[in-house]
C-alpha cells in the first residue's frame, strides 16, 4: 500500500508503504526507538523471539504479525499483534510506533487498519491494548479509532471488523 505524506517545510516526502514484516526487518524497527524513551517497541531479540513465536506475551497465542512502514526503503513504523484470551478477547494489539518525524501523518492509522484486517482474517473481533494510564496522547489515537476503557491500563475493540475491511489488503506492497 502506498500513502503520501504532507511535505514539511516544502520538502518532497516519499511515499509510505506497507507490508508484513520478516525477522530481516526487526533490526531497523527496533532501532527507531534507540536513544528515546518511549512506548512502543522493545528490544531487537524481544522482537525477534516475539515474531519467531518464541517470546510470549502472557496468554498469547498463536499466529501472531508485525507489519512496518516504510519510506523508501527505510522502516518509519510497526504494529504487533497476536491472538489472545488475556482478559476475554480474541487479539491483543502488542506494539505500535512511529518515528516522530512521521507522526501525525496517517501512518500510525493505517498500520493501525491493516492490523485490525489481520485480526479479522484470523477471526478475531474483540481485541484489547494495553497503554499506561498517563499516556494521553496514545488513549485518544486509540479511542479515535473506536477503543473504549476495559480498566485503568487496557482499552479494547469490542468489534474490530470496523477498522479491518477487506479494501485495505489489496493495498499493501
Amino acid at each position: 500500500m502506498t500513502y503520501k505524506r504532507l511535505p514539511v517545510g516544502g520538502a518532497a516526502v516519499p511515499p509510505v508503504k506497507y507490508r508484513q514484516a520478516d525477522l530481516a526487518d526487526i533490526p531497523a524497527a527496533a532501532r527507531l526507538r534507540d536513544g528515546r524513551d518511549e512506548e512502543g517497541g522493545a528490544s531487537a531479540d524481544r522482537m525477534a523471539r516475539y515474531l519467531a513465536c518464541r517470546h510470549h506475551p502472557q496468554q498469547a497465542l498463536m499466529p501472531r504479525t508485525i507489519y512496518v512502514a516504510l519510506e523508501d526503503d527505510s522502516i518509519v513504523g510497526y504494529i504487533a499483534g497476536h491472538l489472545t484470551r488475556r482478559y476475554e478477547c480474541d487479539g491483543e494489539l502488542q506494539w505500535v510506533y512511529v518515528a516522530p518525524e512521521c507522526r501525525r501523518s496517517g501512518t500510525a492509522s493505517e498500520l493501525l487498519r491493516l492490523l485490525a484486517a489481520w485480526f479479522v482474517r484470523q477471526g478475531a473481533s474483540r481485541v484489547c491494548v494495553n497503554v499506561d494510564p498517563n499516556n494521553m496522547p496514545a488513549r485518544r489515537f486509540y479511542a479515535r479509532h473506536g477503543a473504549a476503557p476495559l480498566n485503568e491500563h487496557w482499552l479494547v475493540w469490542n468489534d474490530i471488523n470496523d477498522l479491518g475491511s477487506d479494501r485495505l489488503i489489496s493495498r499493501i506492497a
